[in-house]
């Protein structure tokens, strides 16, 4: 297609020097006709094999030949008019090459616009082929949810039997851990007065052995004391005796100066921490 509109300018340009020269040589007969030998001195000549090579040249620039003949061309020829046209019809070609353009912009946008829609037709067909798969399943589906719901059901049921397991379940394990309850509370209760049992014998013990301890300490006492009276008695025996031998009859001992009564008679201490001992041991 550019070809050919590149031949169709470089035809419009041919035809355009062509017009131009012919113009041109038109002018230039009737100047040699009027007789006027510097004009047609300062213009070109006018034989055919000039005619030629000028039409030649003029193919290269159009500007350079209007500018030549400005000087002998009346104003009223437009000796310009093939340059104009060449300036229209590039014009012309560059707006419809611009228009080609534009439209091999369009047709890519549509193209792609026909591309996006068959790939959303596409994609729609493969949706609806897969719909149809899925109504064609929905009566095994039907089938399917009513055994689900009927296994629903005797789920519940089974549920309902196992909370009622399980609150028994739950009874039986409160009544075991009350009477782990209660065995711990009586294991520990036996602890507790084997303890204190323990406690009361080793008390006992410690009470026996301190009142062993001071019944000997008082036995001890006594027989000091004992030993003490003896010792006296031996002394005011032997006293009396050697009495008897010098005088030959014995003193006579005044009894009643010495006589006390029960209300005199005064315990030492020890004898009554002694005799209290004695009494919490007899009556415990």
């Amino acid at each position: 297609m550019l070809g050919s509109l590149r031949k169709k300018l470089s035809n419009a340009i041919q035809e355009g020097i062509v017009i131009s020269e012919s113009i041109q040589e038109q002018y230039r007969q009737r100047v040699s006709n009027s007789g006027s030998s510097q004009t047609s001195a300062a213009t070109t000549p006018s034989s055919p094999l000039d005619l030629n090579e000028s039409f030649f040249s003029s193919r290269s620039s159009a500007h350079s030949l209007s500018g030549q003949l400005a000087d002998g061309v009346p104003t009223q020829l437009n000796v310009a008019a093939g340059c104009n046209l060449l300036a229209k019809y590039e014009d012309d070609w560059q707006q419809i090459h611009a228009a080609n353009e534009a439209n091999a912009g369009h047709a890519a946008s549509v193209a792609t616009q026909i591309t996006g829609v068959l790939q959303r037709a596409s994609e729609q067909r493969t949706t609806i082929n897969e719909l149809n798969i899925c109504l064609a399943g929905l009566p095994a589906l039907v089938a399917k949810l009513q055994h689900s719901a009927e296994t629903l059901g005797s789920l519940e049921e089974l549920g309902r039997q196992l909370e009622l397991e399980l609150e028994k379940l739950e009874n039986l394990c409160e009544e075991c851990e009350l009477q782990e309850f209660v065995l711990e509370q009586q294991f520990q209760l036996s602890k507790h007065k084997q303890k204190k049992l323990d406690e009361l014998e080793q008390y006992r013990q410690k009470i026996a052995a301190q009142h062993h301890q001071k019944m000997q300490s008082h036995e001890q006492q006594l027989r000091q004391l004992q030993k003490e009276r003896q010792a006296v008695f031996d002394d005011a025996f032997r006293g009396d005796l050697e009495e008897y031998k010098q005088r030959g009859q014995l003193p006579k001992i005044q009894t009643k100066a010495n006589k006390l009564t029960l209300e005199e008679v005064v315990l030492e201490q020890n004898d009554v921490e002694s005799t209290d001992a004695l009494e919490q041991f007899l009556n415990g």
